[in-house]
């Protein structure tokens, strides 16, 4: 088990708990009572590293911020992982949208990297607002074959070998922003820095 308390960063406690327990089970994803995906701590770990050396290639650097847009599931983890080992400064933001919230997104957000499911994607492209999305680079999850991305890459080829750099974070840094509006009504942001405030362990 993992105390916390001895890890400046989320950042760095995940990373050594994906290292201590490669073969334990470290993600259920399931839909009401079915089952759709179980993950060892090594399964994850194999699945955030080409994501994150993609980006770390991709010059996804100290300043440039990422977004995720996406539904309660795996992938968004295993990307909100690989942007914490790479981040550099505070401000990276996590959204979780619905379609009515896909104009404002597109209109709304600067920075360099989304992440974001197919269905939430072709409406962002079809909102009027969509030429002012500034996203250098858009991987898209689920994405039909032959499905038209508008530019954008498949989150599951976008991948490469090789180690990426870990970078450490300070505990006063933010690690993400998640906006959510619950059940209804106007999302509100939720701020979560590094610091490693729980006095319980990890696993």
């Amino acid at each position: 088990m993992l105390d916390l308390q001895q890890y400046a960063s989320l950042g760095a406690a995940l990373k050594d708990a994906l290292e201590r327990w490669p073969t334990e089970t470290c993600l259920i994803e399931a839909d009401r009572d079915r089952e759709k995906v179980r993950l060892t701590y090594s399964d994850f770990r194999e699945m955030a590293r080409p994501l994150c050396r993609a980006l770390e290639d991709a010059d996804f650097k100290a300043g440039d911020r990422a977004a995720i847009v996406m539904t309660n599931q795996s992938k968004w983890l295993i990307s909100a992982y690989a942007i914490f080992l790479l981040r550099r400064r505070s401000g990276s933001a996590g959204l979780q949208i619905d379609r009515s919230g896909a104009s404002a997104t597109a209109g709304a957000f600067e920075g360099a990297v989304l992440i974001v499911e197919y269905f939430l994607w072709r409406a962002i492209t079809q909102a009027p607002e969509f030429g002012k999305l500034t996203a250098e680079i858009v991987l898209v999850t689920e994405a039909p074959a032959g499905a038209e991305l508008r530019g954008a890459y498949r989150w599951e080829e976008f991948k490469r070998k090789g180690d990426p750099q870990f970078v450490a974070r300070q505990r006063e840094d933010t690690a993400c922003i998640v906006y959510s509006s619950g059940t209804g009504g106007r999302p509100k942001g939720c701020v979560l820095r590094m610091t490693v405030i729980w006095s319980s362990a990890l696993h």
